[in-house]
């Protein structure tokens, strides 16, 4: 439509008009059947947008200390938890990585243990309890038998003492 867009919504002056940013390459009519027509064959389905991950703030890489942050798997329906040592500039000597579901799993039932809670574990909790799970890293390769669930020798679940 020669629109400028902006988030997906079109940019609009002080008088409530389209800035444009060059002319329009179909009609208003042409470009309302095209999204008729692309919206009767969209299954419907997006991905959705993860929220803050459970562990942002707890899981940390026991190679560097640093903080360990999710990571998405492209052709994955999951994702991993991973040092990022090189975002903060520096090099980790073991940078560790475990898949996501499996440390949320394992956090939530330790968390559960030491607190004797049955309600949901949120994020916000964790922090507040001042839990941190600590990652090794593992070794590489491997079998079948990866896939059977984290290897929990690779982790260490601590509640810090406040001063």
């Amino acid at each position: 439509m020669g629109h400028r867009v902006h988030r997906g919504q079109t940019v609009r002056d002080a008088s409530g008009a389209p800035v444009l940013i060059g002319p329009p390459v179909l009609t208003e009519e042409e470009f309302q059947a095209l999204q008729d027509a692309l919206d009767a064959r969209s299954n419907g389905t997006r991905a959705k947008r993860r929220e803050t991950s459970l562990l942002i703030g707890v899981a940390h890489c026991a190679g560097c200390g640093g903080r360990m942050y999710f990571a998405t798997r492209k052709a994955y329906d999951y994702g991993d938890y991973v040092c990022r040592a090189s975002a903060r500039g520096t090099t980790c000597p073991a940078p560790a990585a475990m898949r996501a579901s499996w440390l949320d799993e394992y956090a939530v039932s330790r968390y559960r243990e030491a607190f004797a809670v049955d309600g949901e574990v949120t994020r916000e909790r964790l922090l507040s309890d001042a839990v941190r799970v600590t990652v090794a890293k593992g070794r590489s390769g491997g079998g079948p038998e990866r896939l059977a669930g984290p290897d929990t020798s690779r982790l260490t679940f601590t509640v810090r003492t406040r001063p």
